[in-house]
């Protein structure tokens, strides 16, 4: 039991292992429930770029980035709905560990990264992150 403690203790360290041992609101990575997205629609700001829309909020800082995706019927059918919505989870889980505490945000994510290269969209995503202040500075060691 001891040893538990102690790993949870070394885990806190890293905010993307933290977040993932605090299981008791759901994903660690995204947003899921209802009065989640109503409260970063409520209080939040909108970037727009190639690829998405983002509405963004910040929230008490120790609490850890969360992101909600939202692909309305009107993108299409099913089949491109789900695909833009596995594209951008990826991108969520690939850029989890950068992201600074004490944000969240929706993403809306827009039909034109389908016809676009994975490279092109995660560099947009990047950036965006980065514009809004979602992305921690790494400092080199």
């Amino acid at each position: 039991m001891g040893e538990k403690s102690w790993l949870a203790e070394e885990k806190r360290e890293d905010h993307g292992s933290q977040c993932l041992t605090n299981k008791s609101e759901g994903s660690p990575f995204f947003l899921k429930k209802k009065h989640e997205y109503d409260g970063v629609k409520a209080m939040g700001s909108v970037v727009r770029n190639p690829f998405f829309t983002f509405v963004y909020s910040q929230v008490p800082r120790e609490e850890c980035p969360r992101v909600g995706v939202v692909v309305g019927r009107r993108v299409g059918k099913a089949v491109t709905r789900n695909k833009l919505k596995r594209i951008t989870r990826e991108l969520v889980r690939a850029s989890h560990s950068n992201m600074a505490l004490g944000h969240h945000c929706i993403a809306y994510p827009k039909v034109k990264i389908l016809r676009s290269k994975f490279q092109d969209v995660e560099k947009a995503w990047m950036q965006t992150l980065r514009q809004i202040g979602m992305l921690q500075s790494v400092k080199p060691e």
